[in-house]
């Protein structure tokens, strides 16, 4: 199976956009406000923050 062989995206469907994408354009978007309260807060962790946690375990 190929791409070519997926059905056509109706006009309506909201842009699938892959993680990094808009980064990699240099599109920047407003985070989550509620997303931001949880990582001030502490409760979520960033994933700068997750990157830098699993390497100093790994070490």
């Amino acid at each position: 199976m190929s791409i070519l062989d997926l059905p056509p995206m109706p006009d309506d469907a909201d842009p699938i956009l892959a993680p990094g994408l808009l980064r990699a354009l240099g599109v920047t978007r407003p985070a989550d406000p509620d997303f931001q309260a949880s990582i001030d807060g502490g409760f979520t962790e960033s994933f700068e923050d997750f990157c830098n946690r699993i390497s100093k375990e790994r070490q």
